[in-house]
């Protein structure tokens, strides 16, 4: 692989990261939103538990996507971390 194509493929993790917690961030406000507006009488129950559902399944989505980019992210760098390193073939060795 090229080092263009290691930086655009490192681009869009760091990209799914950022969005991922943009979501999850944006998805706490609006679910204080909704209870704000059901203390002040401005949103029913039935209304406020639509919502509330449908933000928590959202945040749950985004978190969940979220945490496999990092993971896949965090994996990847201390795979080629420990492949460099010599770590790895130490142990195979038995040295």
């Amino acid at each position: 692989m090229s080092i263009e194509g290691a930086i655009l493929i490192w681009l869009a993790v760091g990209a799914g990261i950022a969005a991922g917690v943009f979501v999850v961030a944006r998805s706490a406000v609006q679910l204080g939103s909704v209870a704000y507006r059901v203390m002040e009488k401005q949103l029913s129950r039935q209304a406020a538990t639509r919502e509330t559902m449908l933000l928590g399944g959202v945040l749950f989505i985004a978190l969940f996507a979220t945490a496999i980019i990092a993971g896949y992210a965090i994996f990847a760098i201390f795979g080629s971390l420990l492949e460099s390193g010599g770590a790895i073939n130490t142990l195979n060795n038995g040295s």
